[in-house]
């Protein structure tokens, strides 16, 4: 394994309505990169997502990217693991873009310690919608990857989710009471995986871990569907999806029919001057960190990087 360091890091944030504090873990190889990869984590998770504790060997992509010279920023989302939670009606897809913008910023001008020449957000599924308006606007961003998300969605099975989430309040393993915030119902976790290709104790360990989400943050990112929110970003961009994506791949979503299907379908909605690029998984579902083919999923995420950014 790599020599790394991992230091606490906390950026300050405004949104409309308020201020908080954007917590996470910053980790650098041994000798430094010029490269910082921000990791954005998705509906009802938090950093542990990217630096699973159960077999890191498979299930860390913190651990997978460091040792292939990169910098990484695991985050906690607003409202999740200990970054600040702001009201309910104040956690929106705005919100959560405009605070991920802001550790662009930090990464790129050095107030986190190190000023990086090279950001590339990678997120996964609420994480990954988040970043398209992040990169839509924010001129520091190099690079994307998108794992868990697409620019067309199972509308039958999202629906399926957010009825699956019911209040927090109403679970006594988070001292949350807003109404507005809801969390995935006691023993369904299965929703995000292919159980055919899963260990059965990642998802008792993410079960354990699980976070909050808001019951505003998916109906006011839909609008990503219609609104054009990628035509301004022409930067390099890898989308990697399970094929067995029950939300984001198959006949109602994206065309996971192979590689080359998948990036032609994704490359009507970024600008011009973008390099789209994609990642069918095969036997892969939604969570494509915490499946047993996580590691070929991160091969080709680190190879992609690598061949448009460098460490």
């Amino acid at each position: 394994m790599s020599v790394m360091t991992s230091t606490e890091v906390s950026v300050p944030v405004r949104y409309r309505g308020g201020t908080g504090q954007l917590k996470g873990t910053l980790t650098v190889p041994d000798g430094g990169s010029r490269t910082v990869q921000l990791l954005v984590h998705g509906y009802s998770y938090a950093r542990y997502y990217w630096d699973f504790p159960y077999k890191p060997e498979t299930y860390s992509y913190v651990r997978a990217a460091v040792g292939a010279g990169y910098a990484t920023l695991a985050i906690d989302r607003l409202g999740d693991g200990v970054s600040s939670r702001p009201a309910g009606q104040r956690l929106t897809w705005n919100t959560s873009a405009l605070s991920v913008a802001s550790a662009v910023t930090a990464l790129r001008d050095g107030s986190l310690g190190t000023a990086f020449d090279n950001v590339i957000l990678v997120g996964h599924s609420y994480g990954s919608v988040t970043n398209f308006l992040v990169a839509d606007r924010h001129p520091g961003v190099t690079a994307m990857i998108v794992t868990g998300a697409a620019h067309r969605v199972h509308m039958v099975n999202m629906t399926k989710l957010i009825l699956l989430s019911p209040p927090v309040r109403r679970n006594a393993d988070f001292e949350v009471t807003d109404p507005l915030y809801v969390t995935s119902a006691a023993g369904r976790r299965d929703f995000f995986y292919r159980p055919a290709n899963t260990d059965p104790e990642v998802i008792a360990v993410d079960e354990r871990l699980k976070q909050t989400a808001g019951v505003l943050e998916i109906p006011s990112a839909l609008p990503y569907l219609w609104n054009g929110v990628s035509r301004n970003t022409n930067i390099p961009v890898l989308t990697v999806l399970g094929d067995r994506d029950t939300l984001f791949a198959g006949k109602w979503a994206a065309d996971c029919s192979s590689d080359v299907a998948l990036a032609r379908f994704e490359r009507r909605f970024y600008g011009r001057a973008a390099h789209v690029e994609a990642a069918v998984i095969p036997g892969g579902g939604h969570d494509i960190n915490l499946e047993r083919t996580a590691p070929a999923a991160y091969q080709r995420m680190i190879d992609f990087a690598g061949a448009y950014v460098g460490t």
